[in-house]
């Protein structure tokens, strides 16, 4: 564990110095949902919108999930409030399970015992992100639909992971 924790911060330190932008605002905070954890993110200005890259460290069901995603914010909700800003990105996530079951369309099919059981899957996000002006704090409110893979071969789909994140600006 100590392994996969140095190589996630090793990882986070690479990507932040590949961004080369002036105004780049990282982020770090957790986030709910039924896969919450911890996240890091870097945002940096591209046109008229701001490209953020998010890294997210979740647990659940004995395992560890790592999901990237490329995040869109626009200021299409500048007109409620100059703070607001909607997002929208896509991504991927890998990890593991252990576990003595797994379901599959309503069913549950049962091991023989607790297995290692590795996953893969897609991602999407749709967020609507409230920056305090006065304190490098953002709230988002967030849906995060995933569809994954699980190893031997069971599917699941989430098509509503909603979620309330919180993160430090700095």
């Amino acid at each position: 564990m100590k392994k996969f924790y140095s190589t996630f911060f090793i990882l986070i330190l690479i990507t932040s110095s590949l961004i080369k932008s002036q105004n780049v605002n990282r982020q770090a905070g957790l986030r709910t949902g039924y896969r919450g954890g911890f996240f890091y993110q870097l945002t940096s200005e591209a046109g008229n919108a701001e490209i953020g890259y998010n890294a997210l460290l979740s647990f659940s069901n004995n395992g560890i999930q790592l999901t990237g995603l490329r995040v869109v914010y626009e200021t299409s909700l500048s007109a409620i409030s100059p703070d607001l800003f909607f997002a929208w990105g896509y991504g991927g996530h890998v990890g593991f399970t252990y576990t003595d079951h797994l379901g599959f369309l309503g069913e549950r099919y049962s091991f023989r015992g607790e297995r290692f059981c590795p996953l893969v899957g897609a991602d999407g996000w749709l967020s609507a992100e409230y920056r305090f002006r006065d304190i490098p704090l953002n709230l988002s409110l967030n849906v995060k639909p995933f569809v994954e893979l699980t190893f031997p071969a069971f599917v699941k789909i989430m098509p509503a992971d909603v979620g309330l994140s919180v993160s430090y600006v700095f």
